[in-house]
């Protein structure tokens, strides 16, 4: 395997970077430590709540690459995870000044897994996990590289290597969190799956457990009890705990539906779940799955269930004795965090992919879009502010990086015929065709091939789908019960090319009074000390 780190340092950037390297004594560096920041999508802090293009945008830059990550922040400096090549042939960690947007380093090696960087991908999904000594960087195709805040390779493992191939039409999602000592990767995918733990300090697996097989993309958490940390998944229809020190299962909820993409989000002993409409399932079964658990040492105790809300891509969050849960229609629930009692239900107008960020009274809804609305929290809603980040009659384009196939996120044409994915939008086969998209990969359990699919036949990763497409609860699935599967798949995935072309807003992270918000190519930062110089001087178009 092939490494290259490059360094690159303005005077300027050299000068900030070896002055704020070593922090005052007994003052605490300012971080964002993991995706959501530990779980609770919760900084503190003074914060902007409005900017506009030419209006408090401190620096912008463009990544080389593509990535889906949520940028982490320890001290002055910004960490950022990209793939690059129409194979992700390349995995690069960046690092930037938190105030200049000056390129610190980047350290890029060859992927150990190569496979298409197209809008049906993850690409440089996992976020990275960053503590005082280094950053621990996760790569979909099973990179796990730790480097120390200077770019320098600590150790490096291929997971995929190591535990077997990950098989996900979409790829792994699931990002890494935390203990002092340990690094919590969830392995979830139609394959072998497993969480394990790996010592920040060797690279090591200090212990591994089976998980169930199915596509997740939900994010464990670290929580604290009075007997030590306990890692917290939802995924695949349950939660469970486990110690943190040892793996072993202290408690397991069952009986949900649709909790594949939200994570759990913590606050005192308030735990919250958040699930989504799952393929074919209720949405009765997914609204009672959105729900608040209160933790004791090591066991749990319903306090509420949301009834008829539910979540999406953003995990739900807690501030001002509330939670809030924000639908795939951009609609916003806030209930009592104790009762569960709902206070409000209102349409914000934009449809968010990251997680909203809470910050004093202040919570930050950010849409896929780059548009920015900021609400006070509390059981009364106030809208404070509605931001844009970039013109929506001119929004930046990525400037490099181009799709593997066809003319996607890279808004150029790609050298490479476009491919047909079976995973891409279904496809019904026309009348003496063979049958294609969702139907086809059904009918590829149909073992005596009579076009019925037994409960047995199902192909593993449809046992779930499979349950909400079985009409008549007769435990199979008959030719026209498949022809509404397919149809109802094909219907929700209309447009999602074109839904999932950049700029798309994925992640954020914040720190020392300054934003970072991040597409798919690029960074920007706001601050409310930004000026017009900065916007134009310290950045990217």
């Amino acid at each position: 395997m092939q490494t290259r780190i490059i360094h690159s340092f303005l005077s300027v950037g050299l000068v900030i970077c070896f002055a704020r390297q070593t922090f005052a004594e007994g003052t605490e560096p300012s971080k964002w430590l993991s995706f959501r920041n530990g779980g609770a999508s919760r900084v503190t802090g003074d914060f902007p709540t409005s900017w506009a293009p030419d209006d408090a945008i401190l620096w912008q830059q463009e990544l080389n690459g593509y990535g889906q990550s949520t940028p982490v922040i320890y001290g002055h400096k910004v960490f950022v995870s990209t793939v690059i090549g129409p194979m992700k042939e390349t995995c690069c960690v960046s690092c930037w000044d938190l105030q200049s947007g000056t390129s610190l380093w980047a350290h890029e090696f060859e992927a150990a897994t190569e496979s298409a960087s197209n809008y049906m991908h993850s690409r440089a999904a996992p976020t990275p996990v960053v503590d005082a000594d280094g950053v621990y960087v996760f790569f979909e195709g099973g990179d796990l590289v730790a480097l120390n805040h200077e770019g320098e390779v600590q150790w490096h493992r291929d997971l995929a290597a190591d535990l077997g191939p990950f098989t996900n039409n979409h790829g792994l999602g699931s990002s890494p969190s935390q203990t002092d000592e340990l690094v919590i990767i969830s392995l979830e995918h139609q394959g072998p799956s497993y969480l394990l733990a790996i010592e920040k300090s060797s690279g090591r697996t200090r212990w591994k457990v089976d998980r169930p097989s199915g596509s997740s993309w939900s994010s464990p958490i670290v929580v604290t009890s009075q007997n030590g940390p306990r890692v917290i998944v939802s995924s695949a229809g349950s939660v469970t705990a486990y110690e943190a020190s040892s793996g072993q299962v202290l408690w397991t909820l069952e009986g949900l539906e649709g909790n594949t993409v939200p994570s759990p989000t913590s606050q005192g002993d308030h735990l919250l779940i958040g699930a989504r409409l799952p393929e074919f399932g209720e949405s009765s079964a997914a609204a009672k799955s959105n729900l608040c658990l209160r933790l004791t040492d090591d066991s749990y105790d319903v306090e509420w269930r949301a009834e008829t809300v539910l979540s999406d891509y953003a995990s739900p969050v807690v501030a001002d004795g509330c939670a809030y849960f924000l639908n795939k229609a951009g609609v916003l629930t806030c209930l009592d965090l104790n009762s569960g009692e709902r206070h409000y239900t209102k349409r914000l107008g934009c449809s968010c992919w990251a997680t909203p960020m809470v910050a004093g009274d202040h919570i930050y809804f950010f849409g896929k879009n780059g548009e920015t609305h900021v609400i006070r929290s509390g059981p009364e809603f106030e809208r404070v502010a509605v931001s844009q980040l970039w013109s929506a009659d001119n929004p930046p384009k990525p400037e490099t990086y181009v799709e593997s196939t066809g003319s996607g996120h890279g808004h150029q044409q790609s050298s490479e015929n476009e491919a047909e994915n079976p995973s891409d939008v279904a496809q019904t086969s026309e009348a003496g065709q063979q049958p294609r998209g969702l139907l086809a990969m059904l009918l590829a359990g149909d073992k005596n091939g009579d076009g019925v699919l037994t409960k047995d036949e199902v192909p593993p990763r449809f046992q779930r789908m499979a349950k909400g497409g079985d009409l008549n609860d007769d435990d199979q699935l008959d030719e026209a019960e498949m022809k509404a599967m397919d149809e109802s798949f094909r219907e929700r995935r209309a447009g999602s090319r074109e839904g999932a072309r950049d700029p798309i807003v994925y992640g954020v992270a914040a720190a020392d009074g300054v934003i970072v918000i991040r597409t798919g190519t690029r960074l920007f930062a706001v601050s409310r000390d930004a000026t017009s110089n900065h916007a134009d001087t310290a950045g990217g178009g």
